[in-house]
């Protein structure tokens, strides 16, 4: 799961090579942001993923924690995520079926991340 982190947005093969075809990806308070709180299929991911890109040019992720799940399908992630202007805390929920990542279900602080886009002029 840490290299798929660190995949996104950077070796999109990796990410999609252990991503299950069926994968979603949540933001629950992300509507906020005016972003979708859902985002399924392959085109509407690689979609959101340029986007958030754009939206925080040179963001990575790291200080990853992994804590697996009893039920050994999943894991819960604490990380950092980091740009220009943009530094904060993120816990993801993390589903697996097949040993391949079908959930991705992200929370992390709105207000930052709305700060951030001030700050560096960018649309969400």
């Amino acid at each position: 799961m840490t290299k798929m982190l660190r995949a996104i947005g950077n070796d999109m093969e990796f990410f999609w090579a252990n991503a299950h075809p069926d994968l979603v990806l949540e933001f629950p308070y992300a509507s906020s942001l005016g972003w979708p709180q859902r985002v399924t299929g392959y085109a509407d991911i690689e979609q959101c993923v340029a986007n958030l890109g754009d939206a925080l040019p040179g963001l990575s992720f790291s200080d990853i924690r992994v804590m697996p799940l009893a039920d050994g399908n999943g894991a819960l992630l604490e990380y950092r995520g980091s740009a220009q202007n943009y530094d904060q805390r993120h816990i993801t929920l993390a589903r697996f079926c097949d040993g391949r990542l079908i959930l991705f279900r992200e929370y992390f602080d709105t207000t930052e991340a709305a700060r951030a886009l001030s700050a560096g002029g960018a649309q969400a």
